[in-house]
This record gives structure tokens, sequence and C-alpha cells, in this order.
């Protein structure tokens, strides 16, 4: 992946800037110049030291860009995952809901990304609904909502969806107890009727917007389906929080798996082995690298838009998320919650500990440690010597300061510079054309075309 972004992004960027999305194309291009310097000395380091024997380490920077980069894209879905089964979801039973528009409907969500923001609290709002009505606790009982914003598809295509991750049940905060009332198995005439409620309420969202015409929203909710799916049949029982974990990191994975990308410099071709496919599809997808980095730049968010959402009792504004986020940390098990326990004493104080919590938990997870932690289960601060815990003391970004220190440590003072632009395909018979079609056809003869 980095030998391809190294040897064609300038040429990319020449040929096909103007295909990039307006809002997102200065966003890619940072991203994947900020990708060719993640983990690389030579662009800066951070120093730390054991104040107890004097040892220090130099720390490479990284980019730490969204779908840019597959290995902080793999650390992030750790730590993210690992928080939300230890802070945010407590111990009950999940139910992962996908919802995938129309290819009509695809290219106007594509074209502005905060639409995808509107989808999510579409399908929050009528998950919050369904699950009342099927659940004891009445209209002050909420869901528990981890929605993951996915942008990509199997074929490193764009392709905006929606993961959630929904409480199987809700819960009610009642003089401090809360309480899980489960949901029975949703049957095949409910999901369609939900299905339908999804589709009139997206489609009215689309035709405020004048994406659509109205004789094509009355076509589309004519159909059985519409091109809309809805699926939910993924549940994971209250005791898994293992399998929990692992559906939380395959929403948040990286868009190009590198296990199955290969790159031939020698014959300028990139091949990717895509996971699932139609019947009859190839099993092989082959572009040449300047088109690979046209469906891979198109993945990249745009800068502040958030990718992974908390509705129903994990919104910001709810009352339940002080309890609900209190009864993750504790761990309190499934029974338990269906008898009801006790978790704050008052609304305020729970408020007020949540805030606390949510500030700490944040400060740690902004400690990129926290990732190397997770993935590789050592801790990268702990002096190999004594094992006291190291602390950051300086931050080198001086371009005279690297060469010299890189020079002290024995490392490359040098660093990988992304090849030239290409020149484009020559066009004979374009009227732009410079070249000279009579000459550039004798270039490399000894008779000039005069004497001929």
């Amino acid at each position: 992946m980095y030998r391809i972004v190294q040897d064609h992004l300038e040429t990319f960027l020449v040929q096909d800037r103007d295909n990039f999305l307006p809002r997102s194309a200065t966003s890619a291009e940072d991203s994947m110049r900020a990708f060719l310097e993640c983990g690389i000395h030579r662009f800066g380091v951070a120093r730390f030291l054991c104040r107890r024997c004097g040892h220090d380490v130099f720390v490479a920077f990284s980019c730490k860009r969204r779908l840019a980069c597959p290995s902080c894209d793999g650390k992030r879905a750790v730590v993210e995952s690992s928080r939300a089964t230890e802070e945010l979801l407590p111990c009950v039973p999940y139910r992962q809901w996908v919802l995938v528009l129309p290819k009509r409907l695809r290219y106007f969500v594509h074209r502005d990304p905060s639409l995808a923001g509107g989808l999510s609290r579409i399908l929050a709002r009528a998950l919050t609904r369904f699950y009342q009505t099927r659940a004891a606790g009445g209209s002050a009982a909420a869901t528990a909502q981890w929605h993951g914003v996915q942008r990509f598809g199997s074929k490193v295509n764009l392709h905006v969806h929606v993961h959630a991750v929904v409480s199987d049940g809700v819960f009610l905060l009642e003089d401090g107890v809360l309480r899980f009332y489960p949901a029975p198995e949703p049957t095949a005439e409910e999901l369609a009727d939900l299905s339908r409620e999804l589709r009139r309420r997206i489609l009215r969202r689309m035709l405020k917007l004048n994406a659509i015409p109205e004789d094509a929203a009355r076509e589309m909710l004519a159909r059985p389906h519409g091109g809309f799916s809805l699926d939910a049949q993924v549940r994971v029982e209250a005791e898994d929080r293992a399998a929990l974990d692992r559906l939380l990191r395959y929403m948040l994975r990286p868009a190009v798996s590198i296990k199955r990308l290969s790159y031939r410099p020698e014959q300028d071709q990139v091949r990717y082995w895509p996971k699932k496919g139609r019947p009859g599809e190839p099993e092989v997808l082959e572009w040449e690298p300047v088109e690979f980095l046209g469906r891979f730049a198109r993945l990249i968010p745009p800068a502040r838009l958030h990718l992974v959402r908390y509705h129903g009792a994990l919104g910001p504004a709810s009352r339940l998320r002080a309890g609900v986020t209190q009864a993750a940390r504790e761990g309190l098990s499934y029974q338990a919650l269906l008898a009801g326990a006790h978790v704050c004493g008052a609304l305020g104080a729970a408020a007020a500990v949540g805030r606390v919590v949510h500030e700490a938990v944040s400060a740690a997870a902004r400690y990129w440690a926290a990732c190397l932690r997770k993935v590789f289960e050592v801790d990268a601060l702990l002096c190999p010597r004594c094992g006291t815990r190291m602390v950051a003391v300086a931050a080198i970004e001086d371009d005279r300061e690297l060469d010299r220190l890189l020079a002290h440590l024995g490392l490359h003072t040098d660093f990988p510079k992304a090849k030239p632009a290409r020149s484009p395909p020559r066009d004979w018979g374009g009227k732009d054309s410079q070249v000279d079609p009579v000459v550039e056809a004798w270039e490399g003869r000894d008779v000039p075309p005069a004497q001929e």
C-alpha cells in the first residue's frame, strides 16, 4: 500500500484531481501525504525517558488518519471496541442492524457526506420506537445504540451505509435503579413494517433536499423493498463479550485489507481479492495504480465528519447515559440488570461522575500508547531495563536536530520521497497537443525528414 501511494500519488493528483468529491479532495490529499510520513523517524519523533535509570526511547509519530492508514485504523479499531465494551455497553444481548440504501439514492449521500449522519438519526429514532412498543418500560425507556458509518464496500468502492449495534431491549432508570427489559425476537412481519417506515422517512428526507422527484419516491414505496435493505440477523448473547468485541472491530476495520492487496510495479498493476462477490463476477479485481488511488481516495472522509455515533440511552443528552455507562464500567451482570441494579443516588451526581469519567476515558483513548498496549499486549512505556514507567519529555520536529539525532542513533537520515508525476499520455490528434507528430515520428533517425 505504501509503495502504491509513494509511486503514484503525484500522478494521481495531476490527472484525477478534478474527479474528487469537492468537500473531500483536500482531506484525501492531506491524509495520503500524512500516510507517507507515518512511523518514519525522519518526520518527527517523541522522546520518552526513564527518570530512574536514564534510559530513553525515540518513537516516530503516527499519522492517525482515518481510512487512509491501515495500520492506524487497525489500532484505532482495537481501542474503540475495547472502550465500547468496557465503558459504554453493559452486559446485555445486542443485535446488529445494517441499513443499505438503493443505488439511485447513494449518489446524494456520497455527494453530501453529512447525510450519513441523518440516516443514522433516522435509523436510531425508528429503532427506539420499535423497541419501546415491543418491550416493557414505556416511553421513558430507551435502547443503547452504537452506530458506525461505513464508507466502503468489499471492492474498494465508495458505499456509505450504517451499521448499528443495539441492545436487544430497553433500559429504564427510576430512583437510581437501572433495569433492563428484553425484547422478543422480531418477526418477519415486524421487520417488514419497520423497513417500510424507514423507507418513508428516508424518502421524505430526500424529497426535502430535492434529491428525487415525487414520482420516483412513490415508485420506490410501491415496490416490496424499493432497493432498501435492513438486516438484523446477527445477535450477540449477553455473556459473549468476546463476540461483541469482534463485531465492533469488524465495523471499525480498515477500508482495504492488506492481505488481499497485491502491487506489481513492473506491470503497473494493482490486484485485489474481494471477500465476497456475486456469482459470475471476477474473483480478482485489477486496476492501474492511478485508478486504484482514485477509488481509495474517495473512501477517506472529510475532516470533522464523525463515523461513530451514539443514540438512545447513549446519546449525549440522554438521562439514561450516566446510569448505563456506570453499569458497563462496573461490569454488572445480565441477571442483575434484569432484577434492577442501583447505579447512582441522584441524576445530578451521576451526570457529574459521567463527565469526569468521560474526560478521563477520552484522554486515555487519545494516548496512542493505549493502541499499542491493546494490539500487541505489551506496555511500550515500561522501561526495558528497570520496569519503571517512562514519560514523554520532548517532541523533536526540527530538520537539523533530527539529522543529528538519527546520525547519532545510526538510523537513516534520509526519507522516502514520492515519485514525481508522470507525463500524461500523448494525444496526437488533440488540439492542445504541443508535440509535432511528424517530428516525433522521425525522432532517433539519422536522416532529417526534409532530406529523405
